[in-house]
């Protein structure tokens, strides 16, 4: 947006775009910012490849999206004229979505600690019998997730995550292609992961443990 500026300045922009742009930068300063560097107990590999992926992405998501704010769509109070309850509404659902997200997050965070707690108390008791061989050949402990949503599905966080853009998209409205485009990137990239890694707990856990749960969509998928 400060990259973009019309020429009477981003200052005069419309509220509904500076509460769009805020609602981005919420999002992100918990999942780039607060989430890797300060609440996750641990983080896996990743790929360079994966990564440059990723990094690419973003700097292009964020290009459209900063670009449609600072000009290139609605510019004027009139613009947004009529879209009052929609921004209400959506704002109510990108809400109820990050909050869903944290919380799901949590508790995938909260097995990583008891996991790793576990672990940490299995060696300690095998170098305490004297048997450090035992001790450097515990595994890393898994478990199931069972709280909220994860009665459900097995990827609630990724579910509440498309929640949460969906409102994003309504505030900006129908015609808010970065907005729509952005949430049609996210499901078309998540939802081979969460298959995936349905297949990964039915080896991991067996067909009993898993149950009805679907991968990310209740009933659905």
């Amino acid at each position: 947006m400060f990259t973009l500026p019309q020429k009477n300045g981003i200052e005069h922009l419309p509220g509904a775009n500076w509460l769009m742009a805020a609602l981005f930068t919420i999002h992100y300063i918990y999942r780039a910012l607060l989430a890797p560097l300060l609440l996750n107990p641990s983080m896996s590999p990743i790929h360079i490849v994966f990564w440059i992926l990723a990094f690419t992405f973003q700097i292009c998501n964020a290009t459209c999206i900063g670009g449609w704010l600072a000009g290139y769509g609605p510019t004027t109070t009139d613009d947004w004229a009529g879209h009052v309850y929609a921004i209400e509404v959506g704002m109510m659902i990108f809400g109820a979505g990050l909050l869903g997200n944290i919380y799901h997050d949590d508790e995938l965070r909260e097995i990583r600690r008891a996991a790793a707690r576990n672990q940490k108390k299995k060696k300690q008791q095998a170098l305490k019998e004297g048997d450090e061989t035992s001790a450097e050949g515990i595994d890393k402990i898994y478990m199931m997730p069972q709280n909220g949503l994860f009665n459900l599905v097995l990827y609630p966080h990724y579910l509440c995550e498309w929640i949460e853009w969906s409102g994003w998209w309504m505030i900006g409205g129908f015609n808010c292609t970065p907005a729509r485009c952005f949430l049609i990137n996210e499901i078309t990239a998540m939802v081979p992961r969460a298959l995936h890694g349905k297949q990964w707990y039915v080896e991991k856990f067996g067909k009993d443990r898993v149950g009805n749960r679907k991968a990310v969509i209740p009933g659905i998928l």
